[in-house]
């Protein structure tokens, strides 16, 4: 059974209509590992015989597909990371060398996915319309809030290259620009909060412990959705609207800094297991940290020391393997614990840093210098004194180790013109200086004939 196809099919015109449409919302909540669906009629189902709750636990589990790849990705281009995939040299060829191609998986995987996700909260939204009062707000508040994350996700692949924000399955649907695309995020973020405020004191379905167990009512998950409103407003450089955000957020100096939305794995019938876990003790480990990760690292940065395992002393393991055509790292990427653990959406450490470059933005340097000095605290660090001429470069270096392979790095350096800092590495044989890559190219798929 092959999931439903991102809105934009280009070149595989079959429309899906109703069945196609509940097959794919029966096969992502099966990924999710949720309750039975009762379906009246299994020789004629229709998207109505889905409860509301597990197209919910569909959407919350489809959220999880293929970002593992965009991680790699990200985290490649932002040199935080490298990839050293035996079966496929794409990860060490093209993504240094390229030309980066527009029908590859490393960009198309990814990029249906999000629309895979969003397809499925539409249908949610369509459900939505037989409720009433705060059920049908819960639903709705959830739903747009899902699918102007995962618009997110894709603009951050292809940012100038812009996204489609019309779900149509007709190839000839445009592309818009990048501005008109945060436009229409905001749109969902704040349509989100407006239904979550009418939603009453509890949701009518169930979301996952593990990934939203602090924020699973209303009001809580509108905290969510202000981070990610923050989060949009930093990326197009609207402090003051990011700090607004932020202010109905779940942002605090004093909690944990793991406090956060997640996503959750088991091994459960049908469920997946974390993608980003390897064994750090393995012969061979795929996922290891740039060298400039331990550069850069700060003596005693529990950060650091948490998420990488330095195993240059142990001769059993090959800094450079065959598929490592050149590149060199015996730091393996600690960030999963076990195959069940789960992984970030967005933490209180990410806030209280785009609060504090909000502030630094803004004029306001003591306030930006002690949420730095939260997050450092909270990682073992001295603390330090901002300028006006260091503080970037300070809150910057803090966001490297704080989100390490969360897929913020390549995002930030590029937002603030840094891109060009970046080692370019040697790869290849004889050695060649990679490229330093700013953006994906549009899917060919999403584009007619002759466009």
């Amino acid at each position: 059974m092959n999931p439903i196809q991102p809105s934009f099919q280009p070149r595989r015109r079959s429309s899906l209509g109703a069945f196609g449409l509940l097959l794919s919302a029966l096969a992502l909540v099966a990924l999710a590992g949720c309750d039975s669906l009762e379906v009246a009629d299994p020789n004629a189902p229709s998207p109505d015989a889905v409860s509301i709750q597990s197209l919910v636990s569909g959407v919350e589990g489809a959220m999880r597909a293929d970002m593992n790849v965009y991680l790699q990705v990200t985290g490649i281009f932002g040199r935080e990371a490298y990839y050293f995939e035996p079966a496929d040299p794409r990860y060490t060829g093209e993504l240094y060398t390229g030309p980066l191609d527009p029908g590859g998986f490393l960009l198309t995987r990814p990029w249906r996915s999000r629309y895979r996700t969003i397809r499925n909260a539409t249908i949610l939204l369509d459900r939505a319309d037989e409720l009433q009062g705060a059920e049908r707000a819960g639903v709705e508040g959830f739903a747009k809030a899902i699918i102007g994350y995962q618009l997110l996700l894709n603009l951050n692949y292809l940012d100038d290259n812009g996204i489609k924000i019309e779900f149509s399955e007709d190839v000839a649907t445009p592309f818009v620009g990048k501005q008109q695309a945060y436009a229409e995020i905001e749109r969902y973020f704040n349509e989100s909060l407006s239904a979550l405020s009418n939603a009453g004191s509890a949701f009518s379905f169930d979301l996952t412990d593990e990934g939203f167990g602090d924020f699973n009512t209303p009001a809580t998950f509108a905290q969510f959705v202000r981070g990610l409103q923050a989060r949009t407003a930093l990326y197009q450089e609207k402090w003051q609207a990011a700090l607004d955000a932020l202010s109905g957020s779940f942002v605090d100096a004093n909690a944990p800094m793991d406090l956060g939305v997640y996503h959750a794995y088991s091994t459960g019938s049908g469920d997946r297991l974390n993608p980003v876990f390897e064994v750090p003790t393995a012969p061979s480990v795929k996922l290891r940290a740039h060298p400039d990760v331990k550069t850069f690292a700060e003596p005693g940065d529990q950060r650091y020391l948490s998420k990488v395992l330095d195993r240059t002393d142990d001769p059993s393991f090959n800094p450079s393997p065959p598929a490592a055509n050149g590149l060199v790292s015996p730091l393996v990427i600690t960030l999963a614990k076990s195959s069940t653990d789960r992984f970030p959406i967005m933490r209180n450490e990410e806030l209280l840093l785009i609060r504090a470059e909000a502030n630094f933005r803004l004029g306001n340097l003591a306030a930006a210098e002690a949420d730095v000095n939260a997050v450092r605290a909270a990682a073992g660090l001295a603390p330090v004194t901002l300028s006006p001429d260091t503080a970037l470069d300070q809150i910057l270096h803090e966001r490297m180790y704080s989100l390490l392979v969360e897929g913020h790095r390549w995002i930030d350096l590029r937002r603030t013109g840094r891109l060009g800092t970046l080692p370019t590495d040697q790869v290849g044989t004889p050695p060649q200086p990679g490229k330093i890559f700013d953006k994906w190219p549009r899917p060919i798929d999403e584009i007619p004939e002759g466009g």
